[in-house]
């Protein structure tokens, strides 16, 4: 197999290590990470309120409570991984967390669910723990994709 002429080949973007301040936390922060850990988490805490029954206000059970806690815990998983790039994911479920755990208190969520988020909760903050200590320690540098004049 011969090799592609430099004019065939795939441009290779150019990119750099903030230089300041602002632009470190710019990169540490990008939302796009979050946006199925977000997504999935709304969807399963919306899936609570809808369930809940409309007479006597009770949280719904069966399969269903597990699916709303299943969701919980997959959005945290997501939000986990994706803690490895961004410290966006780990603040916008906590702030999920937070509104399901007010949700467990009215009685919209299962109780259980207290210690399903708990957990989470926990675990999120160790992992924004973690990414901010990478990033102390320049184990993670983000990297600023260069314009070119080709763009």
């Amino acid at each position: 197999m011969t090799e592609p002429l430099a004019s065939q080949r795939a441009p290779v973007a150019a990119t750099r290590s903030p230089a300041n301040w602002q632009e470190a936390l710019i990169a540490n922060c990008r939302p796009q990470p979050a946006i199925p850990a977000a997504l999935i988490g709304m969807l399963a805490l919306s899936f609570a309120v809808i369930l809940r029954d409309p007479q006597t206000g009770l949280p719904a059970t069966g399969v269903a409570a597990i699916f709303v806690s299943l969701g919980i815990g997959t959005s945290c998983g997501l939000a986990i991984a994706a803690g490895f790039c961004s410290l966006a994911p780990q603040a916008i479920w906590l702030a999920l967390a937070f509104w399901g755990l007010r949700l467990t208190a009215s009685g919209t969520l299962p109780a259980y669910n207290t210690y399903v988020l708990t957990a989470g909760m926990v675990a999120v903050v160790i992992m924004f723990a973690v990414q901010v200590w990478r990033i102390k320690t320049r184990r993670f540098v983000p990297s600023i994709l260069l314009s070119t004049d080709a763009d």
